[in-house]
């Protein structure tokens, strides 16, 4: 009996681990056969239950009775699809095309069923057919990246997690985690090490000065203060033989060589202060955060891209409690903040890695790389806030090379009072020795636990 099908445009129809929604356009039949509407109908309820064997047998009534339907071809290959029968779904929607009907949605579950046959071309066209119908369809752009990474086409799949980033970020994180690392392991017997260490001459940098009565719970952070009501952040820290602190040092471009450490980092929270200041952190990986203070901290974190910040998640951490946070960030990004918005001096800086051939300096500036394969490479030294270092060195096998570094204070890119980044959240607060409204600032006693410089600023 004839029929005709509304070719309106229909939703798209998410399978595999995506939640699935099935062509629901109207059919217009030409006759009054009640039979193949009641059996089409009850064939969609069937379905929205997931009761898929029966959905096959009744929207299979339905097409008999309808034959030169293409919209109930559409939804039968969705139900075969659902029950793991791709090859009868492929022929169900190859003859919904014959027929007449076509939609995003039916190129998407059409891409979905070949790859689940192992015809990744054929796949990858009916994706990318899809798309170009509907450019909304962020289940095939994920769909169509975890094919390009079947197919061994890195470059592409990595266009997709990009692509997906802002779109729909947990989609981009899920395959992004499929995508496998450039950097392998592999075991080094001959392995050397690289030393060194890194120092600042020239004047040192002030620390920055928080106001503490400009955030919550000033009886309890302000146990640790410069005694005068202030917060104070050393972002340099140069011991008397100008060895400076948490500088990172980083062996760039590194392809193989040992794994990273299988312990997860903490940024650990204690009276109002993180444990470190400084870190290396690879994209995808855990942190655990821990707040032993009996105070609500609200933790933000940041990707940085030259000039830009872009907030990638905001979750407060209650008092004396633990969670997870991932450092997922685009492929462009230089630096990751992880940073407390209610207490703006709680804060780190992770500089982004690629491989495991990194340290951190200690209160001293030295460092030190062990397992490195011999050959040639460059190093990075790299600080917050001021120029990066590089330099080449050879690594000996089961040898020692030696690499120092000195920056200049007066290169400093950070402003005392304020960071180069914009934005109030990252702003820090004037020491004024006078009140808001006039008249000598009075500071209150407190405990004074902050670690101090000389007149130097020598720590």
């Amino acid at each position: 009996m004839k029929t005709i099908t509304s070719l309106k445009k229909c939703g798209a129809i998410f399978l595999a681990c995506c939640l699935l929604l099935l062509f629901s356009c109207p059919i217009v039949f030409a006759t009054s056969d009640d039979d193949a509407k009641s059996h089409y109908q009850e064939a969609m309820k069937l379905s929205r239950q997931q009761k898929w064997n029966d959905a096959i047998a009744t929207f299979t009534k339905a097409a008999e009775l309808a034959p030169q339907d293409g919209l109930i071809q559409a939804n039968l290959g969705v139900a075969f699809s659902q029950t793991g029968m791709h090859k009868e779904a492929l022929l169900s929607f190859e003859k919904a095309l014959r027929l007449g009907y076509d939609s995003p949605g039916l190129r998407y579950n059409r891409g979905v069923s070949f790859a689940r046959v192992k015809l990744l071309d054929e796949a990858v066209r009916e994706l990318e057919t899809a798309l170009n119908m509907d450019r909304r369809m962020v289940k095939a752009e994920y769909d169509l990246g975890v094919v390009y990474n079947l197919r061994g086409e890195r470059g592409k799949a990595l266009d997709k997690v990009e692509t997906l980033f802002k779109r729909n970020n947990k989609l981009s994180k899920k395959l992004f985690d499929q995508i496998a690392s450039d950097y392998k392991v592999v075991s080094v017997d001959d392995g050397g090490t690289l030393k060194g260490r890194v120092t600042l001459s020239g004047r040192v940098p002030k620390a920055r000065s928080f106001h503490l009565i400009h955030s919550p719970n000033i009886e309890f952070c302000a146990r640790i203060s410069d005694g005068k009501g202030h917060r104070l952040l050393f972002d340099f820290t140069v011991s008397h033989n100008r060895g400076l602190k948490d500088t990172i040092i980083y062996l760039a471009n590194v392809e193989k060589g040992k794994p990273f450490s299988p312990k997860m980092q903490t940024f650990h929270i204690d009276r109002c202060r993180a444990n470190r200041y400084v870190i290396g952190a690879k994209n995808g990986e855990n942190i655990l955060l821990e707040n032993t203070d009996p105070v609500q901290h609200e933790i933000v974190t940041y990707e940085i891209r030259n000039i830009y910040s872009d907030q990638t998640s905001n979750r407060p951490l209650p008092e004396k409690s633990s969670q997870m946070r991932n450092v997922f960030v685009r492929n462009d990004a230089e630096e990751f903040i992880i940073k407390c918005n209610l207490h703006p001096f709680i804060q780190t800086h992770a500089y982004l890695v690629q491989n495991p051939y990194y340290t951190v300096s200690d209160s001293d500036g030295n460092f030190s790389i062990a397992n490195i394969l011999p050959g040639d490479y460059e190093v990075i030294a790299w600080h917050p806030y001021i120029p990066e270092q590089r330099a080449r060195v050879t690594i000996p096998e089961k040898g020692e090379a030696n690499l120092n570094f000195d920056f200049k204070g007066e290169d400093e890119r950070r402003k005392l009072y304020q960071d180069d980044i914009e934005g109030y959240r990252f702003n820090t607060w004037f020491s004024s020795k006078k009140k808001f409204y006039g008249g000598p600032r009075i500071d209150d006693p407190v405990e004074e636990l902050q670690a101090f410089c000389d007149e130097d600023h020598l720590c």
